[in-house]
């Protein structure tokens, strides 16, 4: 499970802003798991108004685990692509940091990028006797790579790292350590507030709701009980493999090719009608979609980012993918759930160490508060109320003309 996160210096982040999953003994309500004698939360949830900079908050934790785990193999996820500071700090370095507990074991992880350099990097783990960090590898930008003893590492494979590189992407990706080890930094879902768009995308997405379908049976009937317990209306899917045509937005150029789709099947006065699945509700493809990568999430564990959870969706359906979070039997591996919304009825739901307030300061920073840092707020209170009576901030400031 993570038990933070830190981001300073990354779109309007400004000064350093934490994320922090951990609790206190006396702070033990609502959906938390307890892992190597450590309360930690299940779930995070950032509301404020338009423009605080929620989405940027969840965008920076994307980047950097996409970096952290993939900058070595590909090439669009190295520190020179998609990077944006703060426009007051252009001349500061960008900070990523992590602490999570991975097979047992308690790491940190740091990462420091100025103009795509990595200016630092550092790896460590816990003693769990001394209760004290010792690095596994520390990289500067002026000493060099120094390892720790437990850390060997083949000088030619070495000689591969780039500048605007993760060292520890390169080790995942070149196996240095076991397969088991450090899945949470190399598996997670980002929804990326996309849902099924219409057009060009459309057909490669559905191809490749499809194609996961196919691979995995167990899924495929889990989503189907699962469209049947919403009342989507759908009685059963179908996968067919058809050839479609389409232009390419950048040639210009008309292509074919193999695709597979999804049929839906539809029970009207026991007669059965099929539907192209892009022919559904936005919000069933979104709910779709959600619910494979969310399947995923709780059954192996791991974290799942959301942007605007609700997007699309009725509040019943966005309350019903939060309880399974909640919900030891529909999350044995403590998987976590980070998102942002814009509908505070479900803060009632949430404990106070669950809910971050997000705003700006007077320098165009986001900044935010978790609910339990606000003196007076207490455990008993219904913080949907006191949210939208404006008692933690975090609205917008609307000025009638």
């Amino acid at each position: 499970m993570f038990l933070n996160f830190k981001i300073t210096n990354y779109r309007s982040i400004g000064k350093e802003l934490t994320i922090d999953f951990s609790i206190r003994d006396s702070q033990k309500l609502g959906s938390f798991a307890e892992i190597n004698g450590q309360s930690v939360n299940n779930i995070a949830c950032l509301v404020g108004p338009n423009a605080s900079g929620k989405s940027n908050v969840l965008k920076s934790i994307v980047y950097f685990l996409r970096c952290t785990h993939l900058s070595y193999s590909l090439p669009p996820y190295r520190y020179t692509r998609g990077f944006t500071t703060h426009f007051c700090c252009k001349d500061s370095p960008t900070e990523f940091s992590t602490e999570f507990i991975d097979n047992e074991t308690q790491y940190k992880y740091e990462v420091s990028i100025l103009d795509s350099v990595v200016q630092n990097e550092i790896l460590q783990k816990r003693d769990e006797t001394t209760k004290r960090y010792s690095y596994l590898f520390n990289r500067e930008i002026d000493k060099g790579i120094s390892f720790g003893k437990e850390i060997k590492i083949n000088k030619r494979d070495l000689n591969r790292l780039g500048d605007d590189i993760s060292l520890l992407s390169l080790m995942l990706e070149l196996n240095y350590f076991e397969k088991n080890e450090f899945l949470l930094l190399r598996e997670f879902y980002s929804n990326g507030r996309s849902g099924i768009s219409t057009g060009y995308n459309s057909r490669f997405r559905l191809d490749y709701i499809s194609q996961i379908l196919q691979n995995d049976s167990n899924l495929m009937e889990e989503l189907i009980d699962e469209l049947k317990a919403i009342d989507t209306g759908i009685f059963s899917l179908e996968l067919q493999n058809t050839k479609s045509k389409f232009r390419d937005p950048e040639s210009g150029e008309i292509i074919e090719r193999e695709m597979s789709t999804i049929l839906t099947s539809h029970k009207v006065a026991n007669n059965y009608y099929s539907l192209i699945m892009s022919d559904e509700s936005s919000g069933t493809l979104h709910y779709i979609e959600t619910f494979i990568h969310l399947s995923k999430v709780l059954q192996n564990g791991g974290l799942f980012i959301s942007d605007e959870l609700e997007q699309s969706l009725h509040p019943d359906l966005t309350g019903r993918i939060i309880s399974r979070f909640m919900n030891k039997d529909k999350n044995p591996n403590n998987a976590q759930l980070l998102f942002t919304t814009h509908n505070p009825w479900f803060l009632q739901d949430l404990t106070k160490t669950q809910i971050f307030i997000t705003e700006k300061n007077d320098e165009a920073e986001t900044e935010v508060t978790r609910l339990d840092e606000i003196a007076g707020v207490r455990n008993d209170e219904n913080y949907f109320m006191k949210y939208i009576a404006g008692e933690y901030d975090g609205r917008p400031k609307i000025r009638e003309t």
